[in-house]
């Protein structure tokens, strides 16, 4: 069986765009989807569905035809951009009526993975918009879904507010073992979630990009709602961060590498703001010169210090944090 999505789409909304895109997705992990506002994500991730009529859409999921496939029939969780929760019914009632399409007898994991305890008995009407992405989220895959699609999932609410929320996206994709395609252009976004990166714009792929670079950590200890995480191959207590708990003691939680978050120096540079510091080597690969930080492999950030074999000290000014499955801790290429 193909563990793929492929798909051949080709849809023309009037004579101003066209989607004409044609790709093979792993199902492994979160792909983005990534692009400008209106190029043709939101449109693609329907068409998928099922739920834009394309003048061709050849779909395929694990070699399955899902042609004259109904949207309810294709079993995709999908979370939109605004929560579409029921009004009228409890956040328990919400999580339940997602579990009841496919039977499903217990959600306390996805409960427990959303920090969604305290509301259960809560109407939705009085939720916060954080409150009820994770609701919405929660009910996407109390449905057990073969896959997941999220649109934006965190459109319209302000930096901070999505800034916390990633954690728990990222945490409850992981411990459901669910694909997921991601729909966004936040650079934040992609760094924390991405496995891999798929470029859109004006309605034609633009092929895959560079995935963002992840270091493996392990967690030491919880405190409360914050967790020690520490670099894996760091030594005594290099490496080591305080990050808002997401994980449990002896899990992995990979920290999400932004480029420009990222500088090097020729010496230790000290007590500075960054939230990690780790020593480093230039390093040749296949593909050209990388960094090897505690054993782990990393693109290496722009700068003049580019010798095979030199020392250096990468300062990491801001981290992404997400769990990881634990059977998938490895280091990228």
């Amino acid at each position: 069986m193909a563990e793929t999505l492929d798909f051949q789409v080709r849809l023309a909304r009037d004579s101003d765009f066209v989607l004409e895109v044609e790709e093979s997705i792993p199902l492994d992990g979160v792909t983005v989807i990534a692009g400008p506002s209106g190029g043709g994500k939101t449109t693609l991730l329907r068409a998928l569905a099922g739920l834009e009529p394309a003048q061709r859409a050849e779909v395929r999921f694990r070699g399955q035809d899902w042609g004259g496939t109904p949207p309810e029939a294709r079993r995709i969780g999908f979370v939109f951009q605004t929560p579409a929760l029921f009004p009228h019914l409890t956040v328990r009632q919400n999580l339940r009526y997602g579990a009841k399409r496919r039977e499903v007898k217990s959600i306390s994991g996805i409960v427990e993975a959303l920090d969604l305890g305290p509301l259960m008995e809560r109407g939705v009407r009085g939720l916060s918009g954080g409150e009820a992405r994770r609701v919405a989220l929660g009910r996407a895959l109390a449905s057990d879904p073969g896959i997941l699609f999220l649109d934006e999932p965190l459109a319209g609410l302000d930096d901070a507010r999505k800034k916390d929320l990633l954690p728990y996206i990222g945490r409850a994709v992981s411990e459901a073992r669910v694909p997921a395609l991601y729909v966004t252009h936040s650079r934040r976004e992609i760094t924390t979630l991405a496995d891999r990166v798929l470029g859109l714009e004006g309605g034609r792929l633009t092929g895959w990009r560079t995935p963002p670079d992840r270091l493996t950590a392990t967690v030491r200890n919880v405190t409360g709602t914050q967790m020690i995480v520490q670099v894996d191959g760091a030594r005594d207590s290099e490496g080591r961060v305080t990050l808002t708990r997401i994980a449990e003691p002896g899990e992995t939680v990979g920290l999400g590498l932004a480029r420009d978050n990222l500088l090097l120096s020729a010496s230790n540079p000290g007590r500075s703001d960054a939230r990690l510091v780790l020593p480093a080597t230039v390093i040749e690969t296949g593909s050209g010169l990388a960094l090897d930080v505690c054993g782990q492999r990393i693109g290496l950030p722009p700068s003049g210090l580019h010798a095979m074999g030199a020392k250096l000290w990468l300062s990491v000014l801001d981290v992404m944090p997400r769990p990881e499955p634990g059977d998938s801790a490895k280091n990228r290429p």
